[in-house]
């Protein structure tokens, strides 16, 4: 059996979510925010989120400032993050992207086509445990400088010895 990924909606109106939750309650644990302030507080306390579903209006913090503050914590950036909204306008939806928004969707949507995106996305982005993995490589001690081209070996320094000497005939 497959875990569900978890996605954190963030939107403000709560037929949206509802719409949504229903939609995607059964492919994904999902955890509704109504602001992008309560976004940030269950980000900060540590609950992990394989995805992120947010309106760019919300009350007190925007989509779109939201997407600022995932895309600039080292745990947090490597989350994808889809922009549900009314604009509709080529410029909101480059300016998401630029941001560092993964896709965009505009309302009114089609939950199937949500979910479908969601899916797609979710199936290219790295785990959590593969970011952890190369986050936390320990660096390796160097034990001396030494120069590159010193001989570790007695063959190795007989091979450099006699390079040296064939270049001076």
């Amino acid at each position: 059996m497959t875990t569900k990924h978890s996605l954190l909606l963030v939107d403000g109106n709560p037929y949206v979510s509802g719409i949504l939750v229903q939609s995607l309650k059964a492919s994904f644990n999902v955890t509704v925010a109504n602001t992008g302030q309560e976004a940030v507080r269950l980000l900060m306390q540590g609950n992990r989120f394989d995805c992120v579903l947010t309106e760019l209006q919300l009350p007190q913090l925007s989509g779109l400032e939201l997407t600022r503050f995932i895309r600039t914590s080292r745990l947090l950036k490597h989350i994808p993050i889809v922009v549900l909204s009314n604009a509709s306008d080529s410029d909101t939806r480059i300016n998401c992207l630029e941001q560092g928004v993964d896709s965009y969707i505009a309302k009114p949507f089609n939950p199937l086509e949500v979910k479908a995106k969601l899916t797609a996305l979710l199936r290219r982005a790295p785990s959590p445990v593969e970011e952890t993995q190369h986050a936390f490589v320990p660096a390796r001690p160097q034990l001396e400088s030494k120069p590159l081209w010193q001989p570790k070996s007695r063959i190795l320094s007989m091979i450099l010895k006699r390079y040296t000497v064939l270049q001076r005939m």
